[in-house]
């Protein structure tokens, strides 16, 4: 989640049941997200425990679907309201709503991919994931008391479920076999990362007599994030470019953890208006930094439920060209050829990454690929800033295909005492670590039939 902190800190492997805060000391955001993510992890995994992997409660059965059939084909599917629970995580359901008026769906109808399927069978499907939401989101979250508009406190942390149709093969008589063979094909293996402040070539000769450039150099602590943004496998310079110029998938990264967001007033071909230009220069944007136009409907639509045998183009990144202080806009090298950003209801904002190009790759420099983010090149460190450094490379014996999901993440914070990047360390050095999020979860809701609805979740009846 692009929240502005220190660190995330948790980890269910250490075992640890809650935080005890002493007396006299200074109390930290990692302390207390730890401890909400100590209680969230123990909450659900007893539910999950308890009512496997989704169930829905008897007396508030919610997401029981029904088709939608005036003439001969199925034009929509019918979700009614109450709870469910899938993998222990609780979610709601206020009113029935469609597949295609479905509140966090923003479906885009000129995409085939979110029709409803003209023929059956297909598979209903719940996807489960957790999206921030901060004061610029939703008004509500900010206390007027502090100002109009007054500093931000604590951001929020949403669950998002979405309806999705999956179409099957023959009858559908083994529908709930072809959808669990169609979710771990999502992403299969997902691609690794390591993290490390650079070490000069020599480092091995003499490990006790480091220069200063072998240690992260940066005036402050920071929390970087390295996030894949366009998918798929990883980038082959060797490749045919796909329709939009890119030979695989592509990332870009932030010094502050992605929270340097700024909220759009208007949008007008290249111009974006603004209603602040950030509070300081550390805040703030520059010619020359990359942006990402988002809102409420591009973030929510960040799951890429397909194979990703070949390369899935995101929303390109923007340049920033010129800079109006006068009138909080800038001018971007190219137009913004979509929508997004255009609509005030879905809260638009700009999000600024840090990347630059040519980036080191080693000893070569690259350039930035069409959709403005880095190349996501394997087997090489590739320079952020400040002596820290990244790599990817696949698991062990894992397909090539596939290992890159669009908003896939890892955090690396930075710290200026050692002059080193917190990563965990195996014997050869920085260990390869699994994205930290996003993490979805899938649910099969129906297979729908020429004239029934199978594989529908079992309900249970409370213990008392």
């Amino acid at each position: 989640m692009h929240a502005d902190i220190t660190r995330d800190t948790f980890d269910r492997a250490r075992h640890f049941t809650s935080v005890r805060y002493q007396q006299g000391r200074l109390p930290l955001d990692a302390d207390l997200n730890e401890a909400s993510a100590i209680l969230r992890y123990q909450l659900r995994t007893m539910m999950a425990d308890f009512l496997g992997h989704i169930a829905v409660p008897d007396g508030a059965a919610g997401f029981q679907i029904a088709t939608v059939k005036p003439g001969p084909t199925i034009t929509d599917v019918t979700i009614s309201p109450g709870r469910a629970y899938v993998d222990g995580i609780l979610i709601e359901n206020e009113n029935e709503v469609t597949y295609t008026t479905q509140p966090d769906g923003y479906l885009d109808p000129d995409n085939p991919d979110d029709a409803v399927p003209d023929t059956v069978p297909f598979a209903v499907y719940l996807r489960v994931w957790e999206r921030l939401i901060t004061a610029w989101q939703d008004p509500a979250i900010r206390e007027i008391a502090l100002g109009d508009p007054g500093p931000d406190t604590a951001a929020r942390s949403k669950v998002v479920w979405q309806v999705g149709l999956l179409p099957l093969d023959g009858d559908g008589s083994d529908g709930a076999k072809q959808f669990d063979a169609a979710v771990a094909e999502f992403n299969p293996a997902a691609g690794l990362l390591a993290a490390r402040a650079r070490r000069p070539l020599d480092y091995d000769k003499d490990p006790c007599h480091l220069p200063p450039e072998a240690k992260f150099r940066g005036p402050e602590n920071q929390l970087y994030r390295v996030e894949v943004h366009s998918g798929g496998p990883a980038w082959n310079p060797d490749a045919e470019p796909d329709g939009h110029g890119l030979r695989g998938a592509t990332f870009t990264w932030s010094r502050e953890n992605g929270s340097v967001v700024l909220p759009i007033r208007s949008v007008k071909g290249a111009t974006v208006v603004l209603s602040s230009l950030g509070r300081d220069n550390k805040l703030g944007l520059e010619i020359g930094d990359w942006v990402e136009i988002t809102d409420d409907a591009a973030a929510s639509r960040i799951a890429d439920d397909h194979p990703l045998t070949e390369t899935r183009w995101w929303s390109p990144l923007h340049q920033i060209a010129a800079i109006d202080y006068e009138d909080r806009s800038i001018t971007l090298t190219e137009e913004v050829t979509d929508d997004t950003g255009s609509r005030p209801q879905l809260h638009p904002l700009v999000r600024r990454w840090d990347h630059v190009s040519p980036t080191l790759y080693d000893s070569n420099r690259v350039n930035v690929a069409a959709d403005g983010a880095l190349p996501l090149m394997e087997g090489m460190w590739i320079a952020l800033e400040d002596g820290v450094e990244v790599q990817f490379r696949l698991p062990t014996d894992a397909d090539p295909a596939g290992a890159y999901r669009g908003g896939n993440y890892w955090m690396i914070p930075a710290r200026t005492v050692t002059g080193d990047a917190e990563w965990p360390q195996g014997p050869a050095g920085p260990s390869f670590e699994p994205p930290e999020g996003i993490e979805y979860h899938y649910a099969l809701l129906g297979t729908v039939k020429a004239n029934s609805i199978a594989d529908k979740p079992k309900k249970f009846k409370p213990l008392t």
